[in-house]
């Protein structure tokens, strides 16, 4: 008898003890690891990759040989465990895959509602191509039909063996979660994401002063602000676009074939301030709306619409309201119960909150996506402002619009065109899509130039609700990394006759500068609790720009031009680069001792975005009034 023969012999020996939910689970996990791999080059690259798989295959191994040695002598109880188990593991890894690798408890805490709503169930059915129906579908059914084929074998154990079994088998689990061991197995990992999310508010503890508002200060304008003014001028009506998902690394900038990726917004920012290292404080529009209208760092955990029920703030909508602003919201999608969005923005102040009609929006061929076409959006949104002018009796206006043709997944426009000169699939539809957009924003300021009550006497504000990578360093979601293209935002500011054209080269500036500077313009004064700078506060300091990216494990990033800290929360891992130099971010610098004073001020900018989400989270913003 060959050696070959008598190896088959005993491997099939040691197979016929092994349970049929282990081999599946083995041969699933495999299945996942390979497609996460091609899906995910940045993580299967990461040091010690063999390690952690291997370690993958062992909390595997201990998940189903513990459910195996608990109910393996209760046959049908056994199956329906096993076959509920599977079911959460198949589920739970094709959410992994679909994501990128970013599907944490975060996540789900965080959407869990949303995806329930209209909007969000377009989202995941349009992703949810025929490759990831079948992933959810398929192995359920395999894994049914394998384990009433093949009923697992039952282990002869003693007492004390079975018990002995089922302590390691548990302890390893418990060890693995809570010391929270980096593996690819997917349960574990999501319920060691579930204790990092509720540590993390007790850790961010430490950060806080005694104050009980420590974010309430006094606001002057700055003398520059005042001079640009005037001081007999009458108060400017205030228009704010918000862009969806606008990538700021395309703004200014050159194909291939030498026209511009957007040349309607460039043209427009030639004639405004602009500032050239500008951000998005988050990745959802929801977060950047907030940011933008509230002047305070978005959460890493949770979510600012739905979540801080009991946070009293004092927005720009509420703060321009007193200076007897009417103040109109007007959005091009039709689910005000998105995030509850209706809600939170007349709790901020508007007083006029508008989402296009659902029903109508139906019929409507110019309503795709994710909401109305930008052209049609913006003839609609300026009969909005027409109305709010004629009820407001000579009030200034204050109008916010947020459009939505430019939307994840950037191909469902009725005339989409990908731009062939783009090198990836991703690529081809974003770029195509965002060059539409740019298009009909062409639109939005010939509406504005044939209104003349409105053309000089008037602050323009366009600027990204957030950005969207788009295969820079390919990544084509916006829920992974922390990498330039996850923040950089546009942006363009004017009013004619009064702000000089000019770009700001020399620092950063982000969405929570903008509250403070349209109140700066203004000449309002008085308590804020405002975490920007105004853009004409030019007093020589440089400031940091702080971003969140809460999902891939919390990534929390400070910028302070040319310096770059990013800190990978769930990795307890920091990278610092030097922009200036490596703009791609490939060559951290964290270890240079040249850098220790750079680093060190970094991250005391880092601990303030940890101590914003506990002020957030504990009501510690705004005071009431009426104590």
């Amino acid at each position: 008898m060959s050696v070959t023969h008598l190896l088959r012999r005993r491997a099939l020996r040691v197979l016929a003890h092994v349970p049929t939910s282990l081999l599946l689970a083995w041969l699933f996990e495999t299945f996942f690891l390979i497609v996460l791999a091609l899906t995910d080059g940045y993580d299967v690259a990461r040091s010690g990759e063999v390690f952690r798989v291997v370690l993958t295959f062992v909390v595997l191994t201990a998940i189903f040989s513990l459910v195996h040695l608990l109910f393996a002598d209760r046959r049908r109880l056994a199956f329906g465990v096993t076959f509920a188990l599977f079911l959460v593991f198949i589920v739970v890894n094709v959410a992994r895959v679909s994501t990128m690798g970013s599907f944490d408890y975060g996540f789900v805490r965080d959407h869990g509602p949303e995806i329930l709503s209209p909007l969000g169930l377009r989202i995941v059915v349009t992703e949810l191509k025929i490759g990831g129906a079948a992933l959810l579908f398929l192995p359920p059914l395999v894994i049914a039909f394998a384990l009433v084929k093949r009923p697992s074998p039952r282990w002869r154990l003693s007492r004390r063996a079975h018990a002995a079994a089922v302590t390691v088998c548990a302890a390893l689990l418990v060890f693995v979660v809570t010391v929270r061991i980096s593996t690819h197995e997917a349960l574990t990992t999501f319920a060691a994401s579930a204790l990092r999310f509720h540590a993390e508010a007790r850790t961010a503890e430490s950060a806080i002063g005694e104050d009980a508002f420590p974010h309430v200060h006094d606001f002057a304008p700055t003398p520059a602000a005042r001079a640009i003014a005037g001081s007999d001028a009458p108060r400017p009506h205030i228009i704010l676009l918000f862009l969806e998902s606008h990538n700021g690394l395309f703004t200014d900038r050159l194909r291939p074939d030498g026209r511009r990726y957007t040349p309607v917004f460039d043209a427009h920012m030639a004639e405004s301030l602009s500032v050239e290292h500008f951000y998005g404080n988050s990745v959802h529009s929801s977060r950047g709306h907030f940011a933008t209208l509230c002047s305070l760092v978005p959460m890493y955990r949770g979510k600012e619409f739905t979540d801080l029920d009991a946070t009293r703030f004092h927005c720009l909508p509420e703060t321009l309201a007193d200076a007897g602003y009417d103040t109109l919201f007007y959005s091009a999608t039709a689910d005000p119960t998105f995030e509850r969005s209706d809600e939170f923005f007349h709790r901020i102040g508007f007083t006029g909150v508008t989402f296009q009609d659902e029903l109508v929006s139906k019929e409507d061929p110019s309503f795709w996506g994710a909401g109305l076409q930008d052209d049609v959006f913006y003839k609609r949104f300026f009969g909005a402002v027409d109305e709010g002018l004629a009820r407001s009796g000579g009030k200034p206006i204050f109008a916010v619009a947020a459009n939505a043709s430019n939307h994840y997944p950037f191909r469902e426009g009725p005339s989409h065109e990908p731009d062939p000169d783009e090198p990836t699939k991703y690529r081809r539809d974003y770029v195509g899509s965002l060059s539409a957009s740019d298009a009909w924003l062409a639109t939005f300021f010939d509406e504005l130039d044939c209104r003349p009550a409105l053309k000089d006497a008037i602050v323009v504000v366009v600027v990204s609700d957030h950005s969207f990578p788009a295969d820079e360093h390919g990544i084509h979601f916006n829920m992974i990394g922390a990498y330039e293209e996850a923040f950089r935002a546009a942006l363009l500011l004017r009013w004619p006759g009064h702000v000089i054209p000019r770009v700001i080269r020399d620092r950063t500036a982000s969405q929570v500068d903008l509250a403070p500077t349209i109140a700066d313009l203004l000449g309002l004064s008085g308590k804020t609790h405002f975490m920007g700078r105004s853009l004409f506060d030019d007093d020589g300091s440089v400031s940091a720009s702080l971003m969140v990216q809460p999902y891939d494990g919390v990534h929390l990033v400070a910028v302070r031009w040319p310096f770059k800290l990013e800190v990978h929360e769930s990795a307890e891992q920091e990278h610092l680069y030097d922009l200036s130099r490596d703009p791609a971010e490939e060559h951290d610098i964290a270890a240079d001792p040249e850098n220790a004073t750079e680093l060190a001020t970094l991250r005391a900018e880092i601990d303030r975005i940890r101590a914003n989400q506990v002020l957030l989270q504990s009501g510690r913003i705004w005071p009431d009034p009426t104590l």
